[in-house]
């Protein structure tokens, strides 16, 4: 998939499909594009087909833990940047310690979100 370089394309991995959609309503503002994958599985094959700005990974996924796939992005796409989601704020070291560059909490707002994106250089 050719990508537009005006435009930031971001992956978000989390298997619950109001989270892609609140965080994909959040993005768009910034001029972002949003792509969805609600597994491991699914965000591994996502990778392999298009090059992505950033992606967002939540920590717990029904194949496995999103810890699994940051190393993969970094070791894929060394400039991407990683943000970890999470329920659990007690997962922060880990999501840091895998590779994540940003760790935000659930629930999250609207400031939270873009604070993390600005923290990677997207306009908010």
């Amino acid at each position: 998939m050719e990508k537009d370089r005006t435009m930031k394309h971001v992956l978000l991995v989390d298997d619950e499909q109001e989270i892609c959609e609140l965080l994909s309503a959040m993005l768009k503002r910034t001029g972002t594009q949003c792509h969805f994958a609600h597994s491991l599985a699914q965000g591994r094959a996502a990778l392999a087909y298009a090059s992505y700005d950033a992606v967002f990974v939540d920590v717990n996924l029904p194949d496995g833990l999103g810890y699994e796939l940051i190393p993969e992005v970094k070791a894929m796409l060394p400039d991407v940047r990683c943000i970890a989601i999470s329920a659990m704020d007690g997962e922060r070291g880990r999501a840091v310690a895998a590779g994540a560059d940003v760790f935000i909490p659930k629930p999250f707002n609207r400031d939270i979100i873009f604070s993390s994106i600005r923290q990677l250089g997207f306009a908010a």
